[in-house]
């Protein structure tokens, strides 16, 4: 067997997996857990790089810490920037800074929660203030404080069609009409339609350049596309500078006082 027919046959017994999660859990929270975990276990984790981790939960910024995102399937987050502020493997919280990815998760895949799954990543991509503290020169103890826009994170949609024959110029077009009537910062990474195609958002250089055309791929080899775009996505994501830390102080009120001297 060669390594393009092994890669194959290991998409179909995905799909026979989460085929049977479907049809064989009568209760709706159950069904969705039981087949996003077989796609973080089969999926996602094993081509994560080194450093980061994933976990169903939301995002927020340190400008409105109690402004909760919708709950992402999977959020992908950089351990050695920050944890989350609170973790529970059913739900975290998680701070914007940490954040570089997010998974949607869908076992009923069509046009109308293809854009609902878009439309749920939508508030964490328009965050952009990140906040960091910055060596002062010369000193071993002393840090400043900085805030900097960052690049939006990366967005991932997956899912097993509702209907197998859903076609892929079809699929493409949703996607692109989706992003469209979104507009910016709307931008999703890749959209894998399990069995059907790998489809990614063309990126552009400049301004002249037509924004959310879709390229992709739609034979046995979809799989393979969308595993290598995704652990391409994270190896280029940027590592804070030598000795710069993240800021996490604004996301809690308190008040620092000089207890002894």
């Amino acid at each position: 067997m060669s390594l393009a027919e092994a890669i194959k046959d290991s998409e179909d017994s995905l799909i026979k997996l989460l085929h049977a999660k479907r049809s064989g859990i009568d209760d709706r929270t159950g069904k969705g857990s039981a087949t996003e975990r077989v796609v973080e276990e089969q999926l996602l984790a094993p081509h994560l790089p080194p450093g980061f981790r994933l976990c169903k939960g939301a995002v927020v910024d340190a400008a409105t810490p109690d402004k909760q995102s919708p709950a992402i399937d999977r959020v992908i987050y950089d351990h050695s920037a920050a944890s989350p502020l609170l973790y529970d493997d059913a739900h975290s919280i998680f701070p914007l800074e940490a954040v570089c990815g997010l998974v949607e998760i869908t076992m009923n895949l069509d046009a109308t929660k293809l854009r609902e799954d878009v439309g749920r990543m939508v508030s964490v991509k328009a965050m952009k203030k990140r906040r960091y503290l910055v060596p002062v020169p010369n000193s071993s103890t002393k840090v400043f404080r900085i805030e900097q826009d960052a690049l939006p994170p990366r967005s991932f949609v997956i899912g097993l069609p509702s209907d197998s024959s859903w076609n892929p110029a079809t699929i493409a077009a949703a996607l692109r009409q989706i992003q469209q009537d979104l507009g910016p910062p709307t931008h999703i990474h890749g959209l894998y339609v399990i069995g059907v195609g790998f489809f990614h958002t063309v990126p552009i250089d400049s301004p002249s350049e037509p924004m959310y055309r879709i390229g992709g791929w739609t034979g046995p080899n979809r799989l393979f596309r969308f595993t290598t775009a995704f652990r391409l996505a994270f190896d280029r994501w940027g590592t804070l500078p030598t000795g710069w830390s993240v800021d996490l102080h604004d996301y809690v009120a308190g008040e620092w006082k000089m207890l002894a001297e």
